[in-house]
């Protein structure tokens, strides 16, 4: 354990941070695929989100299914190959940060980017259904973890 310094702290909580989104983000990936039978059991919390969505003025279709899925897809993606930067950090390698920040980043921008994010005139609202399913204040953890890395920047060969 005295070998096990503060950057070595960061890739283990963030190594269980990623398999945690990992694993919600492979379960609402096979969520939007069985949209059709709302009324089954299993879909209770599709449900939720619909009623989330409803009340927020959007409709829940195939064509946001098909986006949300995609988008989910595309977040495991990034989940694996932030991971990877974790892996190269924890051994001190550089590159690793470069693969971590690119991607942690990209995790937190791409809902606003491939779904629908508009600004309203009345700031600081902002509006659009990335809004709804990914609020900004669940996604600042990842930017955290960004600064957190960043000051122990120095330690990577």
């Amino acid at each position: 354990m005295k070998n096990f310094d503060a950057l070595k702290w960061l890739c283990l909580l963030s190594l269980i941070g990623f398999i945690y989104c990992f694993v919600f983000d492979l379960g609402y990936f096979f969520l939007f695929f069985d949209f059709l039978d709302l009324n089954s059991e299993k879909n209770n919390f599709l449900n939720l989100i619909i009623e989330n969505l409803d009340e927020n003025d959007f409709k829940f279709d195939e064509y946001l299914a098909s986006q949300l899925r995609s988008l989910y897809g595309l977040r495991i993606v990034f989940d694996i190959l932030a991971m990877a930067g974790v892996t190269l950090m924890y051994f001190k390698v550089k590159l690793g940060w470069t693969f971590y920040w690119i991607f942690q980043v990209a995790y937190v921008l791409a809902p606003y980017i491939f779904l629908n994010f508009e600004f309203q005139a009345s700031w600081p609202y902002f509006t659009g259904i990335a809004l709804v399913m990914f609020p900004l204040f669940n996604n600042m953890i990842h930017l955290v973890y960004v600064l957190l890395f960043m000051s122990q920047r120095a330690q990577l060969k």
